[in-house]
């Protein structure tokens, strides 16, 4: 374990990027226990079906930020880290940020359409507004340029800001009873105040002084979106084999089971996004790694993925362990029966982080994402048809086991495309 930890310490041994990863994870720590708090107490006013009810929504939101994504992020920091002036990122920016924006109102206004025609089942006339300030404050946000200008300790302190006023709010106003969608109106108002914190960042440590949005840039939206086809097809297969599988609980199993389910999601969501940190600042090094040679590049993934196999292993053997006598305790007696589908996620986030090593590894340039999206969308087929056979028998414990399945088999394809990447580059130096 030594040797793991000082290897591990070794790759990262740049100052910036250790002083990165230490802001980040104190502010990860205190956003994961604020987020805690008022994630446990919403559960537990609302009880399962309404938690299911407003996941059900929010699910929809997700559905349509995945053609906000026809744009990758992964794309749009690999052309700002490429452009040549300080000129061509602004157009970058401004291109992004007003097709996201007119994409948003339209699917806003057809949204707004539905609900005014009651077009939806009775439970969801209310709640299902709230998909229009959330989805259309969320599509504005521009969190990629915090990667690309490698400012992402800046962005983890701003959203330490998004759990604390949620869990204030869900404190101050929350009692056991609420009704269905006042988590979501919750949420819709957390997503206004950090909308404008992120635009003002924005503004202020990176190299934009004009406007936010331009709507006369299409040449280039084109172009970007061409350049993003199959990144945009591993998140919708991403999207599939992780997500899509708590709509289907809630329409093949019940709203109830969906509810309780969801507690496992938040919880193993936020032990991933403390998890993640590494990989994601180290996303700008691996591109600097690579280019002084992919030997480089592989033996740090080697020493990242040991480390981080080791000690996510022995995380996960105790959460089966400890996950099960906490659960009930914590989420009362009516999510109980998360549990062991909670622990079960919380190994397949392990998973992810190890799978995210070499998957960054892998799209520091184009080369590769079609051979991903390809794999992705096999994952995400098989995905689909494991859970539309055994969620109706199974519930919340086949979701999660497919999840975990899924997981492994992307994170198996990775270390083969880089495999075969660092082989084939270092046999043409010869």
């Amino acid at each position: 374990m030594k040797f793991l930890v000082e290897s591990y310490l070794s790759v990262i041994s740049k100052k910036n990027v250790l002083n990165q990863a230490a802001i980040m994870t104190g502010a990860r720590i205190l956003g994961l226990a604020l987020g805690a708090v008022g994630m446990v107490w919403a559960a537990r006013c609302l009880g399962p079906k309404n938690l299911g009810l407003s996941g059900m929504v929010q699910n929809v939101v997700v559905q349509a930020s995945l053609l906000i994504g026809i744009i990758s992020p992964t794309v749009l920091v690999r052309e700002y880290k490429n452009a040549k002036s300080e000129k061509a990122k602004n157009r970058l920016v401004q291109a992004t940020n007003g097709f996201r924006l007119l994409l948003a109102t339209v699917l806003c206004a057809i949204a707004g359409l539905i609900m005014g025609f009651g077009l939806v089942p009775s439970a969801y006339r209310f709640a299902g507004w709230f998909f229009i300030p959330i989805f259309l404050l969320t599509s504005i946000q521009p969190t990629w340029i915090f990667q690309a200008t490698e400012k992402q300790h800046f962005q983890s302190m701003i959203a330490v800001i998004q759990p604390a006023l949620a869990a204030l709010l869900y404190l101050v106003w929350f009692k056991p009873g609420m009704s269905a969608g006042a988590d979501l109106l919750v949420n819709s108002i957390v997503a206004i105040v950090m909308t404008i914190i992120l635009w003002k960042a924005v503004y202020k440590l990176s190299i934009l002084k004009e406007a936010f949005f331009k709507f006369d840039q299409m040449k280039e939206i084109l172009a970007l979106i061409y350049r993003s086809r199959w990144l945009f097809m591993s998140v919708f297969a991403i999207y599939i084999y992780t997500i899509l599988e708590q709509p289907l609980l809630g329409w093949l199993y019940s709203l109830e089971e969906l509810g309780k389910y969801r507690t496992a999601v938040n919880a193993t969501n936020a032990a991933q996004a403390f998890f993640t940190i590494i990989p994601v600042i180290l996303y700008p090094r691996f591109i600097e790694w690579r280019k002084r040679g992919e030997d480089i590049l592989w033996r740090r993934q080697l020493k990242l993925a040991a480390f981080f196999s080791v000690g996510g292993g022995l995380i996960s053997l105790l959460g089966f362990v400890i996950i099960p006598f906490l659960y009930p305790v914590v989420f009362g007696l009516a999510f109980a029966q998360a549990a062991i589908p909670c622990a079960i996620l919380f190994l397949s986030k392990i998973v992810v982080i190890i799978t995210g090593i070499f998957y960054w590894g892998l799209v520091t340039d184009d080369r590769h994402d079609r051979y991903l999206s390809l794999a992705m969308l096999g994952t995400a087929f098989l995905s689909l048809f494991l859970n539309l056979i055994l969620i109706p028998k199974w519930g919340m414990y086949a979701a999660s086991t497919v999840n975990l399945t899924s997981e492994f088999i992307v994170l198996i394809v990775c270390i083969h495309a880089s495999i075969v990447r660092t082989r084939s580059r270092v046999l043409k130096r010869f």
